[in-house]
This record gives C-alpha cells, sequence and structure tokens, in this order.
C-alpha cells in the first residue's frame, strides 16, 4: 500500500491505534471495498470519523456492505478481530444476521433506529454465548446524497443486564423473604424518604403502599408519639446513626399497641451513606408485663424503698445480694458483696467487720453504729441490725438487715454532752469572773455602801454582756452589740449625744465580749463620776479598727475623752484600772495602755478578733 504521506486522500489513516495500523498494512484487493484510495469521499469521511471515536463503532458500506470500525469497537469482536477488518458485514456476523437484516434494510433505506440492551446470540469467543448491545443503526450518503451504507454507534450492555438481572432477582428474594418475615421491615432513601415497607407493614397497620411510603408511615404512629418518633428519626438520619425508638402504632383495626422501632444505617463500597433498613415489631404484650412490674417494683419501694432504713438481705456467708436503693443515693454505691465496706469509716470499718464475723459465727444478731461516707464526701451515723432466718433444721439461710441514719440524733447526744461541759466551763468562768469582781470592789473600800453599789452595777454589765453573747448561741458577738449594749445605760434621752462609736463589723470571741464589756462599763462609770459624761458639753468618741492577716486578725480600739473636767494622773491604781488591765491584757494576750492627758482620759486596746486563728 502507498505511503499515506504521498496520497492526500489517505490521511485519515495517519496517526495511532491498533485499527489504523491494521488498515494501513491490509492488502485490500480481497475486499470488497477494495483499496483506500479508491474510496468515495463520503467513506474516507466517515472511516476518520470513527477511527477518531473512543466509542464503538462501525460503517458498512456498498453492495458488499463491507465492514471497518474501530479500536473500541474491536474489544466487542473477540476472536473475529482482526480477520473481520474490511470483510463482508455478515460473513463477520453470520450467526446474528437473521436478527439484524431487518434492521440494516430499514438503515439503508433511509430509516434510522436504536435499541437498548438487545439480546443477541455471539460466538466471539468459540463458543454460542448471549450478550446484550445498545446501538443505532444510521443511513450514510455519499456527496450526492445517496445512501450508500450504514453507520453503527454500539455499546455492550451484558454486565449491566446481568447486573441488573441479579438485583431484580435478589430484590425479588429479598421482598419474598421481608414479607414472609414476622415483623416489619422497611427500606429508606439517604434524605430519609421510605422507599420500601414489606407486606406484614401493610397487614398490620391497614396502609397502602401510597399512604406508607415517603414519610407516610409516620401517619401511624399515636399523635402523642408522633413528635418523638419523628424527631429521634430526622436526628439519627442526618448523623448516619442507629436508630432506635419505642411508640404506639395504629392497628388496623384502630388499636394503638406499643411497637419498637429500629434500625442501622446503609454505606456503599465507598463509605457513602444508603439509608436505612429497619423492623418494627409489636412488644405491647412485654410492655404491659414490664409496666405490671414497674406497679409491682413501685409497691415495693412504698414498702420498702422508701421507708427510712435502708433494707439489705445476705446470704449465710454474709455475702450481701441486694441493697436497696437508698444505700446507692446516700453512698453512691451498690453496697452488694463486701463492698458496704469501702464506705466505712476507717475508725468504724475494723469493729464493723468484726461484729458482722461475729454475728455471721455465732448466729447472733447483729447490731452496730458507725459512720458510712456519703456522696458528698462527708460522713454521717448509721445504725446497721440484721437478723437470720432458719430453715426447718435451724441452719441460717438468710439474713435480714436494714441500715438507719442516725445522724441527727448522734450529733444531738455529742452536742448535749458539748454543751454540759460548755455549761460547767462557763459557769466556772463567771464565777471566777464574779469572784474576780468582789475580791477586787471589796478590798480595802472606802465605803461599804459604794462598795456594794459598785459591785451592783459591775455585776450588770456582766450580765448585759451574758445577754448579747445569749442572743448568738454564745458563739460570739459583734463588737457594735458589745458597745451598744455597755453604753445603753450612759446614753442620754437623746440617743448618742455625748457619746459617738464607730467603726467596721468585727465578730468577737465570747471571752473577748465579757472582758470588753466589763472595760466599758469601767470607763464609762469612771467618765460619768470624773470624766467628760460628767458634765454637759463633754463628750466620748470610741474608734475601732480590725487590721493583721486572716489567721491573726486584731482589734484596734481608742477610747478618747474630751470637753470634760482639767483630767490630773492619779496617785495609785483604782479598780477599774486594774480590771481592764487584767482582763484584757493579762487573758487575752492584749495590750491596754491608759493615759490621763489633761483634756480628757484616752485609752488604747490592742486584743485579738474572732478572725484570729
Amino acid at each position: 500500500m502507498a505511503d499515506t504521506a504521498d496520497l492526500p486522500a489517505l490521511r485519515f489513516l495517519e496517526g495511532t491505534g491498533d485499527v489504523r495500523r491494521l488498515m494501513r498494512e491490509r492488502d485490500w484487493s480481497t475486499s470488497p471495498l477494495g483499496a483506500p484510495q479508491t474510496w468515495p469521499q463520503a467513506l474516507r469521511m466517515t472511516a476518520g470519523l470513527i477511527l477518531d471515536s473512543g466509542l464503538p463503532m462501525f460503517v458498512a458500506w456498498g453492495p458488499g456492505l463491507g465492514f471497518l470500525y474501530n479500536d473500541a469497537y474491536s474489544q466487542l469482536l473477540g476472536n473475529k478481530h482482526p480477520s473481520g477488518l474490511g470483510e463482508r458485514f455478515q460473513s463477520v456476523w453470520p450467526e446474528i444476521w437473521t436478527d439484524i437484516a431487518p434492521l440494516i434494510d430499514k438503515a439503508l433505506a433511509g430509516e434510522p433506529t436504536m435499541f437498548e440492551n438487545w439480546p443477541l446470540v455471539v460466538n466471539r469467543h468459540g463458543y454460542d454465548e448471549t450478550a446484550y448491545f445498545t446501538f443505532s443503526y444510521s443511513p450514510v450518503r455519499d456527496q450526492d446524497g445517496t445512501i450508500r451504507g450504514m453507520l453503527c454507534g454500539a455499546a455492550e450492555t451484558t454486565r449491566q443486564v446481568e447486573a441488573e438481572r441479579q438485583l431484580r432477582e435478589s430484590e425479588a428474594r429479598f421482598r419474598s423473604m421481608a414479607d414472609s418475615a414476622p415483623v416489619m421491615i422497611w427500606i429508606t432513601d439517604p434524605d430519609g424518604y421510605c422507599s420500601y415497607l414489606n407486606q406484614p407493614w401493610y397487614e398490620y397497620t391497614g396502609q397502602t403502599e401510597l399512604e406508607g411510603e415517603g414519610y407516610g408511615w409516620l401517619n401511624a404512629t399515636h399523635p402523642d408519639d408522633r413528635p418523638e418518633a419523628e424527631e429521634a428519626f430526622h436526628v439519627a438520619n442526618t448523623a448516619h446513626l442507629p436508630f432506635r425508638v419505642e411508640y404506639r402504632l395504629r392497628r388496623a383495626d384502630g388499636a394503638y399497641r406499643w411497637a419498637i422501632d429500629a434500625a442501622r444505617p446503609r454505606f456503599a463500597e465507598d463509605g457513602s451513606y444508603l439509608g436505612y433498613v429497619g423492623c418494627v415489631i409489636d412488644i405491647h404484650e412485654r410492655r404491659e408485663a414490664e409496666i405490671a412490674l414497674r406497679e409491682s417494683e413501685d409497691n415495693y419501694r412504698h414498702v420498702v424503698e422508701l421507708n427510712p432504713q435502708t433494707t439489705w438481705t445476705a446470704r449465710p456467708d454474709g455475702h450481701l445480694d441486694r441493697v436497696a436503693e437508698r444505700w446507692r443515693e446516700w453512698t453512691g454505691t451498690s453496697g452488694l458483696g463486701s463492698s458496704w465496706g469501702d464506705v466505712l469509716h476507717p475508725e468504724d470499718l475494723e469493729r464493723s467487720i468484726a461484729a458482722w464475723q461475729d454475728a455471721l459465727s455465732t448466729g447472733e444478731p447483729y447490731d452496730i453504729e458507725h459512720r458510712a461516707r456519703m456522696v458528698s464526701g462527708r460522713y454521717r451515723w448509721m445504725h446497721s441490725r440484721a437478723y437470720p432466718r432458719r430453715d426447718a433444721d435451724g441452719r441460717i439461710v438468710q439474713w435480714y438487715g436494714s441500715t438507719e441514719d442516725i445522724h441527727e440524733r448522734k450529733v444531738g447526744e455529742e452536742h448535749l454532752h458539748l454543751m454540759i461541759n460548755e455549761l460547767n466551763h462557763r459557769v466556772k468562768n463567771s464565777l471566777a469572773t464574779v469572784q474576780a469582781i468582789a475580791s477586787q470592789t471589796f478590798r480595802n473600800p472606802v465605803s461599804w455602801e459604794h462598795a456594794r453599789q459598785d459591785f451592783s452595777h459591775r455585776l450588770l454589765a456582766l450580765a448585759r454582756a451574758h445577754d448579747v453573747l445569749t442572743e448568738a448561741s454564745w458563739s460570739g458577738a459583734t463588737l457594735q452589740a458589745v458597745v451598744d449594749r455597755a453604753l445603753a445605760a450612759h446614753r442620754g434621752p437623746g440617743g448618742d449625744g455625748q457619746i459617738v462609736a464607730r467603726g467596721p463589723l468585727v465578730s468577737l470571741t465570747p471571752k473577748t465580749a465579757l472582758a470588753l464589756s466589763l472595760a466599758l462599763h469601767e470607763l464609762c462609770t469612771n467618765a460619768s463620776k470624773y470624766g467628760a459624761l460628767s458634765v454637759e458639753g463633754g463628750r466620748v468618741v470610741i474608734d475601732w479598727t480590725e487590721e493583721g492577716p486572716p489567721t491573726n486578725r486584731r482589734l484596734l480600739m481608742t477610747w478618747r475623752e474630751m470637753g470634760g473636767p482639767k483630767v490630773t494622773v492619779p496617785t495609785r491604781k483604782g479598780f477599774g484600772t486594774r480590771l481592764i488591765e487584767k482582763s484584757l491584757a493579762g487573758e487575752l494576750d492584749g495590750a491596754v495602755a491608759l493615759s490621763f492627758e489633761p483634756e480628757g482620759v484616752a485609752c488604747r486596746i490592742d486584743v485579738p478578733s474572732a478572725g484570729a486563728a
């Protein structure tokens, strides 16, 4: 064959490809088409068109329908390639000629045809096989418009058809199986659209396919349950997670029965979400049984669990096999087995175990008080008791016990003992204070009558301080309350008048409150007799503040008199001075500085406050 570069008419054979190479190398003298350089322009153009196409194509030309095809079509020929290139169409496909001849005649008559998944029995690998093709036949005309041949575009669809057939068979088997299943089965698309419901669904609900598919299945749920069921389904479908919900489903007779609806997501091999396959099961009897069981358990709880005690049982070996839920509410543990010991106070654990072992070995009742750790981390006092149940032969078959919270009672008892001890201590302290006041007051008195009056007034000051503390349950008092009570007898009808007391809120211990009350009483008494409160224009200013770190807070208090008679320094310490120094400086680890300035007495007090560690 001549070089295609030398003949412009053969340019369509230039290029790559197995068929182009074969066409260039072929001896065309035996072909009904003749040599390519003699082919009409319409044939050369059509040949060039199919050779350049990536789709399976062939052209049959002339009276003998010479057969030309491209590389893609050669894959459909099997062992008919390359021998079929340039041969008569009928000799290439003799086994199917009877089937396709009428279609060829139509194309040659100017009528195009198109077929999808056309079955043909072909022999291209040495044996007959049924293959499926989608193809079209179209007429091909020459320059004058005369039909000279036909053009075919084809694609083998055997695998697709077989896959679809197998899918249909699989779906048929699935539907047969699903329709025979004792449960209701459903399938959804990725968007949640229900594309399939099996026959048991329609028989159970009375819905038709038109009513049930899509989202119509929700119409069969109870109106009160539908919002929850619908939301649960959509949330799970959006997240591609397993789905499970219980709701009441309307049966065909109109009765609503409890059902459980559960499904798992389906995924393709590439991981893409395909939707759900799920099932619905009637659980009405089970649900009714659960309700009956809950009612029975509720009755039990009212009898046992709601009892203020925690009931429990144990095997003969002491292993706890049932513990009321109240124990878990208390401690956060089950209490089963020997785990009850995990929450006992370390100081009570050993004796509690010993008492339980003794009861198990002797058969005597178990009775002990102990502390147990609550979920808050705090310990509370408990009273645990247990008694054995024996069989006809006297063998222990079960222990029945209870644990009662006695914390308030126990704390009350401890508080009572503490109060008694505290009362003894306070009475002793009060008697010691009275004794000290009496000793100082009646030691070498100038006048017994004056001494008696002073002693009475001092006892009243002490009583007023006790009143302040009693109002606070002897937990302490505020400085303002102590000052107000101590100064009440020395203030005029107008209130503060000659006395000004100011400072922040300061808490005092009982001991400090008593000492300051007596000190303020002495200062007021002295000011009323000899100082600023003895004249109409005199004034007393009391200032205080609190300083120091949190662990060592101290009260700094200043008493200043002004506008009174001129003050002279006393030649000896009076009882008031000694009482102030003894009670504040000596007993409270404080500091007292009394100064007798001409313009008025000043007293500076530095003592611990309640904030001190």
